[in-house]
């Protein structure tokens, strides 16, 4: 298949692209201005602690704007970030430089990348967030190497949050990984949205290329870490109905036609009430021939465990994670009935649960507003009038 003079210059431009910056890297290294040895122990440490630049975002120089720092033998790494690979194959990991400028916006970018061998590698970042809780993280990516060759990248959440080593032997398998996608000579983003099941979460990237192709160059930019809300904004159904104790000291009142609700939970959690409302109970009347009277139902509190109840409203999940809740139901009318669950999420070891409480009923009997000041006023002229 003839190539066109164009299509010929770029794959040229391909072969020659990391010719040159081996033989600038060795004369780097002839010159005495990068390191080479056998390269860190089983830990990473930064140098220094940046801080989050973002309001949204909750990674540290997610941009990679804000610097990079060295690593022993020969690497430069984004602040905030730190190096993973597994085995002996190293990539070598740098800044974009001027005969490899690529980056997504900004000036910088991470690359990292290595002749001959590929290699299964990527950086990560450890971020303190709140448990039970859904984040997700974005990052564009770029790979360079032959057309044909799957770079097999992704981008994960570890949802323990743990911390990785170089020269590791395999990943965790209970990773949340974005599906797998190679973006050849162009920026991609990927994508993974996972619930958090510690007090940390990690970020990590990840490419494992195939061996077809002399060379592997590997780009991350643009970083995000959010937070999101349940979907659809309703807490996970408890796997399991039956009250544990965890939801306490259950209180409500009524303000006017607003229901509300209190409630304590053993630990800092979120937590959402899950109600119905059921319409006025028809009133009963006697069978006298000589009396006919109406009786309507009283308060009823229940404590019974439901099977598994269906409840199509709720309120809005409270996520201050704090041990003390509540929760307002809007707009009731006389003599309905409300029933009502309260949900928490919350951990329990290393995964989440969804706990609930009692079920409650409430027949609705709205307070009558407090007197009007000027009706007070005017009682209290005419009280004067009549002394």
């Amino acid at each position: 298949m003839l190539m066109s003079v164009g299509e010929s210059n770029q794959m040229k431009r391909r072969l020659w692209q990391p010719v040159i910056a081996a033989l600038l890297a060795a004369l780097l290294l002839w010159n005495g201005k990068i390191s080479v040895g056998a390269g860190d122990g089983p830990g990473e440490r930064e140098p220094f602690v940046i801080q989050q630049t973002e309001k949204e975002n909750l990674l540290v120089n997610g941009s990679m704007e804000e610097g990079f720092y060295w690593k022993y033998p020969n690497h430069y790494v984004a602040n905030g970030w730190r190096r993973w690979w597994v085995g002996d194959d190293i990539p070598e990991y740098d800044d974009v430089r001027a005969w490899r400028p690529d980056r997504y916006d900004g000036n910088h970018a991470q690359v990292y990348f290595r002749w001959g061998r590929p290699y299964t590698a990527g950086i990560y970042q450890q971020v303190v967030v709140r448990p039970c809780t859904l984040y997700q993280f974005s990052v564009y990516g770029r790979n360079h190497s032959g057309e044909y060759v799957n770079h097999h990248a992704r981008v994960g959440i570890d949802p323990l949050g743990r911390k990785y080593r170089v020269y590791m032997s395999s990943l965790p398998p209970d990773i949340a990984w974005s599906p797998e996608q190679t973006f050849f000579y162009t920026w991609g983003m990927h994508t993974v949205i996972t619930e958090s099941r510690s007090y940390t979460i990690t970020a990590i990237t990840y490419v494992s290329p195939g061996l077809l192709y002399m060379t592997y160059d590997t780009f991350w930019d643009a970083a995000t870490l959010v937070e999101l809300p349940p979907s659809p904004g309703r807490l996970p159904d408890p796997s399991d109905w039956s009250p544990n104790g965890f939801i306490a000291n259950v209180a409500h009142y009524m303000e006017s036609d607003q229901l509300v609700i209190e409630w304590e939970t053993m630990e800092p959690a979120s937590a959402q009430v899950w109600y119905q409302v059921h319409a006025p109970a028809p009133p009963t009347t006697s069978t006298g021939t000589l009396l006919l009277s109406a009786v309507y139902l009283p308060l009823v509190i229940n404590s019974g465990t439901p099977g598994s109840p269906t409840y199509a409203m709720y309120t809005p999940i409270d996520e201050s994670h704090l041990t003390h809740h509540q929760a307002v139901i809007h707009s009731l009318e006389k003599g309905q009935v409300v029933e009502f669950v309260i949900v928490s999420r919350h951990l329990v070891g290393d995964t989440c649960r969804t706990s609930p409480s009692a079920t409650f009923e409430v027949a609705v009997s709205p307070k009558p507003p407090p007197p009007s000041p000027i009706l007070d006023s005017a009682s209290a002229v005419t009280g004067g009038n009549r002394h």
